[in-house]
């Protein structure tokens, strides 16, 4: 069976070629109520599907909005995407999604990819550095994008032009470490050496600084990747630890994971090797992603306001403004802080 054509609508519906792709294709042009609706009863009988492409040409725009996360497996970036594209496609846009696995070469692959299919924004979620030359090349990509049109948004790490919503990692944190040591936690882990994320530095950071204020020192700083298989790592290392260093006292050790993704992950592999938390090992992550409250125990975190930095975004995306317009839209930042959740998992067992 033959495709259906635009000039068949005409046709069926009475009208020239140019009504129908006006009203099919999204230009401002439209004509009255009566013919554009008689021109859509038309489309839908024969079955007919507007070319994206025609459409981009009529409203010069594609009305496709690219979305960039690391990992969409990680609840944060999950939680982000899915508010992102349902705020996209309320305002009857779509949302083409890629994740990059914190590699370079693939988050270049995808932006051009993303970028040669007409995209209108870009928004980038997540906070990564790859090195000098890499995040030129990266760069070099968004300030081209920018310049022929293109919008470019980050939640995360400052990208340097375009929007960006950033959270106050470091501050955040510092509070966090200063709730628990409040709640009468002396002993801590971190996990610090994350190589090219800067939020985690960040935010062990100022958990760290927070520490150093109190007088205390971490007990047990180990290295694990931010994700749920680094917190089954991380989980392995403070059993390893309990097994070789037990304390003098009954007092847990309390670890500060950097992202909510491994301190579940640590939650899960303690709970394998029956480490007791909160009673023997007390976990904290950050992000406030929606299994945090679902865990066993309730995860001790910082909720992020995720769902107004991906409302904020779209926002910026869809406001009709370009981000090429003058210096000071070329580098907009919108600060945000989170909230101390303390949860099941930071629990002092039996202490007042």
């Amino acid at each position: 069976m033959p495709a259906v054509r635009l000039s068949d609508v005409a046709q069926d519906a009475g009208v020239s070629l140019a009504t129908a792709s006006r009203v099919l294709n999204g230009s401002s042009r439209v004509p009255g109520k009566a013919v554009a609706e008689k021109v859509r009863a038309s489309a839908d009988r024969l079955g007919y599907v507007p070319n994206a492409q025609a459409q981009a040409l009529a409203r010069s725009r594609s009305g496709l909005i690219g979305l960039v996360v690391h990992d969409i497996a990680d609840p944060y970036f999950a939680t982000i995407a899915r508010e992102v594209q349902q705020q996209v496609f309320a305002s009857q846009s779509q949302v083409l999604l890629t994740q990059t696995d914190r590699e370079i070469d693939t988050e270049i692959r995808a932006l051009r990819s993303l970028i040669a299919q007409q995209v209108d924004a870009l928004v980038l979620v997540g906070s990564h550095r790859y090195g000098n030359e890499s995040d030129a090349a990266i760069r070099l990509l968004l300030e081209g994008f920018e310049r022929n049109g293109g919008k470019v948004v980050g939640l995360g790490q400052s990208l340097g032009m375009g929007r960006t919503i950033v959270p106050d990692n470091a501050a955040a944190a510092h509070e966090l470490a200063t709730a628990l040591v409040v709640e009468g936690h002396r002993r801590f882990a971190v996990v610090e050496g994350i190589a090219g994320i800067p939020s985690a530095g960040d935010r062990t950071g100022g958990f760290v600084a927070a520490l150093t204020e109190a007088g205390i020192e971490p007990e047990l700083s180990t290295a694990a990747d931010l994700t749920r298989a680094g917190g089954h790592a991380l989980g392995e290392s403070l059993h390893d630890h309990l097994t070789s260093s037990p304390a003098s006292d009954d007092a847990p050790l309390c670890v500060f994971a950097p992202a909510d993704v491994m301190a579940l992950g640590a939650l899960g592999e303690l709970r394998r090797r029956g480490v007791d938390v909160p009673g023997q090992v007390a976990v904290a992550g950050f992000g406030g992603v929606p299994g945090a409250s679902d865990s066993n125990p309730t995860l001790t975190t910082i909720a992020l306001p995720l769902a107004e930095m991906a409302r904020q975004a779209v926002e910026w995306v869809l406001d009709g403004s370009n981000g090429s317009e003058g210096e000071s839209a070329r580098s907009t930042e919108v600060h945000v802080r989170g909230d101390v959740l303390l949860g099941e998992s930071t629990a002092l067992v039996g202490r007042g």
